[in-house]
């Protein structure tokens, strides 16, 4: 530990125990939010990458904290050779990882994202790739048109301008029960996005946009409760306001 070139060293050593293991890099970022910036001291970071080695079952792994933006982060870089040569499995690692950061959040008391929702001025979208780049390219979609859209339908075709599908997941009974979103070759559940864009969360807000535009326009809180009961019945009303 004494250099980088010895670190370096030490984890291509144990990389040659399973030298047909394509991908052997293990790399996570952990970032903190602004409003815990008093709170983080070296100690913490210390705690929190070991439970979350602990968690992932690494064992050989450096911990690098970074002063290179506004929100204290750290990066664990770890190896997926294990000392006796098995691998360390990185399947569902993004969900199991989200779920951890979660119980982290409660156990150190800091401020629980699930709660703030993306933080999306704190992430370097220019070094997202993949299934990641993807997700926030939705996100930010999703954010963008939904505020005025009246209906599930309209949301639908405002996606479709972005490269992305909407497909809902339809009972029998033609209840709408789930929703999901696809772009190129990823396709995410709306609460995978984000909480409030599960099924449930998304109704409610177009519920709230109708409410507010028929408030204006139509009298007795009746007539616009009958409205919000056909969108519940998944008959997707459109308007144009």
């Amino acid at each position: 530990m004494d250099t980088p070139q010895h670190m370096i060293d030490d984890f291509n050593h144990v990389r040659k125990v399973n030298p047909d293991l394509g991908k052997a890099v293990w790399h996570t970022s952990v970032s903190f939010a602004p409003e815990d910036k008093g709170k983080i001291s070296e100690q913490l970071m210390k705690d929190i990458a070991k439970d979350y080695a602990d968690k992932f079952n690494l064992e050989q792994y450096a911990v690098i904290r970074h002063n290179d933006a506004k929100h204290e982060h750290f990066h664990i870089i770890a190896n997926r050779v294990k000392y006796d040569g098995k691998t360390v499995s990185d399947q569902f690692c993004a969900s199991r990882g989200v779920e951890l950061s979660h119980r982290l959040e409660k156990k150190y008391e800091l401020t629980q994202a699930l709660e703030k929702g993306k933080r999306l001025e704190l992430t370097h979208q220019d070094k997202l790739r993949g299934a990641g780049k993807t997700k926030y390219e939705i996100y930010e979609a999703i954010q963008k048109e939904l505020p005025s859209c009246k209906s599930v339908d309209e949301l639908k075709g405002k996606l479709q301008i972005h490269g992305i599908h909407t497909e809902l997941k339809m009972q029998s009974t033609g209840k709408v029960y789930g929703v999901s979103f696809a772009k190129g070759q990823n396709c995410f559940k709306g609460s995978e996005i984000d909480k409030k864009f599960g099924i449930n969360n998304l109704t409610k807000i177009i519920e709230n946009t109708i409410k507010q535009a028929l408030g204006k326009t139509i009298p007795g809180l009746s007539q616009v409760n009958q409205v919000i009961n056909i969108i519940k019945r998944g008959r997707g009303l459109k308007m144009d306001m």
